[in-house]
């Protein structure tokens, strides 16, 4: 099933609340134009009743005095006929016209039949007469008089409807206008979407450029605002698709060939011994290959937000723990003299779990790599008021002051150093960094010789 456009959408709701608004106010003034036609037609026809009664009596008091050639109104009124005339919504009307003993003195034929009325009778009734509903209004004048006069309500009626529907036709017509001119309006009120839309469409992939609409209105400006975020969170997580295939292809280029030589050399080796050393070689490249995967896949998690997406309260001693219970081999293989130093029982933070467990992992691990065999590295975990001070010191050659800067970019390895240098770890660490607007430092190690980390992050209750 198609679903309808906006714009049509739109059209058809403002078309449906103008007829829920027209329609009941027509109801409405159709009613209230009724009544006051009613009232408007009583008034006339009570005024045309006095106006009898007052010519009958002026006719009745002529005859008594003998004035010039008067007939008896009994004689001229009765039977008069008033027709109808519906081209000019004329009504058809009757009268009777009663002397005060009941004697009747004028008619007309279509209200003739009618029997005198009730004495007590006055004011407005409406009356059933041959299949004819009248509106009949009785008074009795000053000269004892009484009249009796109607018109039909049929009559009445038609003259209501006529004019309803010459105030309605033009409401009915101009409906389908109000139709186009709303489709009209909506259309161009829509127009900035149209331009949004063409905008878009010439945009080059890779664009940072923000998405912008002249004169667009305020509707649009969230929408506008919230796209380019988008937009922007898009190029970024492309940008790091790129990055991260960069990285796997630079990194992980040289274990894989130094693997392939390796093997190759154990193919054509003469002696068992030979053979065995190159499938060490090999065996050491494949581990080196599967750190720099680790390595590769810790920053891509990072990068990607992944791990700070929600903070928890970490402890951080604990977490420092588990991380060097993990590097146990590396520390016993080395004889790494490893010592964990804090000044308080537990120091609280609130973090990302996984980016500072691939921090310290790094950290520590790149002092053990550096340090040499029976060497030593220095865990220290210091609260000091709302800050922790994390310290981790090496006795390995260390980083000359004017390149530690350098090496918190990516692959980078100092001159003359070797394959198994800093890399991807202090990259990682930067990212941690900045996920926990923490800073870093790098010192010489209080050893003497080697590196001293040294990070500054604010605690969980600071």
């Amino acid at each position: 099933m198609r679903t309808a456009s906006l714009r049509t959408r739109l059209t058809w709701l403002i078309i449906a609340v103008q007829v829920g608004v027209l329609i009941p106010l027509g109801v409405l003034s159709y009613q209230r134009e009724l009544s006051e036609m009613d009232h408007l037609l009583d008034g006339r026809l009570a005024q045309a009743g006095r106006t009898l009664g007052t010519l009958i009596e002026h006719v009745s008091t002529l005859s008594a005095h003998g004035a010039g050639n008067a007939v008896l109104p009994d004689d001229t009124l009765r039977g008069v006929m008033v027709r109808v005339h519906e081209r000019n919504f004329e009504p058809e009307v009757g009268f009777q016209a009663y002397a005060g003993d009941g004697h009747l003195l004028a008619a007309t034929a279509n209200l003739a039949s009618l029997p005198p009325p009730p004495t007590t009778e006055r004011g407005f009734r409406d009356l059933s007469l041959q299949d004819q509903t009248w509106r009949i209004f009785t008074l009795k004048n000053r000269a004892g008089l009484v009249i009796r006069i109607g018109e039909r309500s049929d009559n009445r009626r038609a003259i209501t409807r006529a004019l309803v529907m010459e105030h309605t036709l033009p409401l009915i017509i101009g409906l389908p206008l109000l139709a186009l001119l709303a489709s009209w309006a909506v259309g161009r009120g829509l127009r900035p979407l149209d331009r949004l839309a063409e905008h878009l469409a010439r945009r080059l992939p890779g664009s940072r450029q923000p998405v912008a609409v002249d004169d667009a209105p305020r509707e649009i400006t969230p929408l506008l605002l919230t796209l380019n975020q988008q937009i922007e969170r898009l190029e970024d997580t492309i940008e790091r698709e790129h990055r991260f295939a960069g990285d796997v292809a630079h990194e992980l280029r040289t274990p894989l060939a130094a693997t392939m030589i390796h093997l190759e050399s154990a193919q054509i080796a003469g002696s068992a011994a030979e053979v065995d050393a190159m499938l060490r070689s090999a065996q050491l490249s494949l581990a080196r290959l599967a750190r720099r995967i680790e390595q590769i896949l810790a920053l891509a998690r990072l990068e990607s937000g992944a791990a700070s997406e929600q903070r928890t309260t970490i402890e951080l001693v604990g977490l420092t723990t588990e991380v060097i219970e993990e590097l146990a081999p590396l520390i016993a293989e080395k004889d790494i003299e490893l010592s964990l130093t804090t000044n308080t029982g537990r120091i609280p933070v609130s973090g990302h779990e996984v980016a500072l467990t691939a921090m310290f992992r790094n950290l520590i691990e790149n002092a053990l790599r550096y340090s040499e065999s029976s060497g030593r590295v220095d865990v220290s975990i210091q609260r000091e008021a709302s800050a922790v001070i994390i310290a981790i010191s090496d006795d390995g050659p260390g980083i000359p002051a004017d390149r530690r800067e350098a090496v918190f970019e990516r692959f980078h390895r100092e001159v003359g150093g070797e394959s198994r240098g800093y890399g991807l770890g202090l990259s990682i660490v930067q990212r941690a960094i900045q996920l926990h607007q923490a800073h870093i430092e790098l010192l010489a190690s209080p050893f003497g010789h080697g590196l001293q980390v040294r990070i500054r992050m604010t605690s969980a209750d600071g």
